[in-house]
C-alpha cells in the first residue's frame, strides 16, 4: 500500500504542479491555489488534522511559489536570451539576482595560459574577466536551481524536515530534463510544460518519502 499511496502523491503533485503553471487555466478557476491547499492536507497527515496545521501548511506553499517569479530564469534555460543587469526585465528575484549577477572569473594572462595548458581540450579562455550573465543558459540554471532552494525551504521549516528544505535544489535539473525532453517531443512551452510536470513528480517523490518511507 505505500507503494500505490506514494504513487498517488507523486502523481497529483505533478499534477498539480503543472495546473499552478497555467495547465487548463481558463477551465479552472484560481489555478495557483491549489498546490497549496493539496500541501495544506499533507501538512495535516504529516502532523494531526487540525486548523493551526492546515493554515500554516498552506500558507507556507503558496507564499514559496507566489512569493516571486522565476520566468526570467526558466526562460533563460530553455530559450536563452540576453542579460542585462542594469535593466529591470532582467531581474526577477532580487536575492538571486543580486548573488548571480556579481558572480565572475578573471583571468590573468599566467591564469588562461595555464588553463589553457590544462584544460584547453574542453575550453580554451583568454586574459579576460567573463561575467555569468553573459552565459544565459548557465545562469537560468542556477537560478532556477536556487528558486527551487527557496521553495522548498520553507516548506521544510514547516514539516521540521532538512531534506525537504534543500530538496528544491533540483529545481534545475528538472526544468533541464524538460528542454532536452522537448527536443524529442516538441510542445508549446518549448519544454517549460515538462519540465512542471517533472519538478511537481520530483516534490512529490520527496514528500511521499517524508510521511511514508
Amino acid at each position: 500500500m505505500l507503494i500505490l499511496y506514494s504513487i498517488l502523491i507523486v502523481a497529483l503533485s505533478s499534477l498539480l504542479w503543472r495546473i499552478r503553471g497555467g495547465l487548463w487555466q481558463d477551465k479552472i478557476p484560481e489555478n495557483k491555489i491549489w498546490y497549496g491547499l493539496a500541501f495544506a492536507i499533507y501538512g495535516c497527515f504529516y502532523f494531526s488534522f487540525g486548523f493551526e496545521n492546515a493554515l500554516v501548511g498552506f500558507l507556507a506553499a503558496y507564499v514559496s511559489y507566489q512569493l516571486y517569479g522565476w520566468g526570467l530564469y526558466v526562460g533563460r534555460l530553455i530559450s536563452g536570451g540576453e542579460l542585462n543587469p542594469n535593466l529591470k526585465q532582467y531581474r526577477e528575484c532580487e536575492l538571486i539576482d543580486d548573488i548571480l549577477y556579481s558572480v565572475k572569473i578573471s583571468f590573468s594572462e599566467n591564469a588562461a595560459s595555464c588553463f589553457n595548458k590544462w584544460l584547453g581540450w574542453l575550453i580554451k579562455v583568454e586574459p579576460k574577466t567573463y561575467y555569468l550573465y553573459k552565459k544565459p543558459r548557465i545562469f537560468g540554471f542556477l537560478g532556477t536551481t536556487l528558486s527551487g532552494l527557496i521553495v522548498t525551504f520553507l516548506w521544510g521549516l514547516f514539516l521540521g524536515n532538512v531534506v525537504v528544505m534543500v530538496s528544491g535544489l533540483a529545481m534545475g535539473v528538472c526544468y533541464w530534463l524538460g528542454y532536452l525532453l522537448n527536443k524529442l517531443w516538441p510542445e508549446r512551452k518549448g519544454g517549460w510544460g515538462y519540465g512542471e510536470y517533472i519538478f511537481g513528480a520530483y516534490l512529490g517523490a520527496v514528500l511521499s518519502w517524508a510521511l511514508l518511507w
